[in-house]
């Protein structure tokens, strides 16, 4: 199997895992507040093929890994019953929780690589490579590379994937967790003609969405690897 290869299977479990947990979050945050529509529907699970979507987990998944370093995506929406919340912020909650879910994530994978960085012989050596690898940078030699790589290149594809979807959700188009969250900012006319642009604004999305993508990643990125190296 080709390096290459290798990478991109990495890379799209990670993000399997990822769009599992941001939809599961969702679902049990919505429970708790007082929709229990998503539960029912067994939305809390981190479980792919509950949250499986043809567009979002395997076409542009597939597209963006040929095109780029990158990869995004997204599970088929969760189901919510407004009525069954308490309060009107509720819903803006549950679709908080989602990007807040991969910080979470992130962070976690963040904590377990500088455990091993300090615990395992060969960790803190050979974690700048599976660093580079991840962001698929050029000219890198895997020779010699401890038995435990495999585990560091995992954890560090799940601090980047998880800001990467963090970016990706929080930008505020109609149809993503942060344009959501927006609508319950804005006076009613506002909104009416807020989603009425839904569509342009995802067409204008496929031709400047990776700028604003990276707008947002570049710096919270940055400060993970910092985090990541000195330590």
């Amino acid at each position: 199997m080709s390096l290459e290869v290798a990478l991109a299977i990495f890379e799209y479990v990670v993000l399997l895992l990822a769009i599992s947990l941001h939809d599961s979050a969702q679902a049990w945050t919505a429970a708790r507040l007082g929709d229990p529509t998503a539960r029912m529907l067994g939305r809390i699970s981190l479980n792919p093929l509950r949250h499986y979507d043809l567009l979002g987990t395997i076409i542009f998944p597939i597209i963006y890994m040929v095109q780029s370093s990158l990869i995004f995506g997204w599970g088929k929406p969760i189901p919510i019953t407004p009525r069954n919340f308490r309060r009107e912020r509720d819903e803006m909650l549950v679709y908080l929780s989602g990007p807040i879910a991969h910080l979470i994530a992130a962070a976690g994978c963040l904590i377990l690589l500088v455990v091993m960085k300090h615990a395992v012989p060969g960790a803190a050596a050979s974690l700048p490579i599976a660093m580079a690898l991840a962001e698929r940078i050029p000219g890198l030699s895997t020779l010699g590379l401890p038995a435990v790589f495999p585990i560091l290149l995992f954890l560090y594809y799940g601090i980047l994937v998880n800001l990467l979807l963090f970016a990706f959700n929080i930008i505020p188009l109609p149809s993503l967790d942060g344009g959501k969250v927006l609508r319950h900012f804005l006076p009613y006319n506002a909104q009416k003609t807020y989603d009425g642009l839904g569509l342009y604004m995802m067409i204008a999305f496929f031709f400047l969405g990776f700028r604003l993508i990276f707008l947002i990643l570049t710096p919270v990125l940055g400060v993970y690897n910092t985090l990541l190296l000195s330590l």
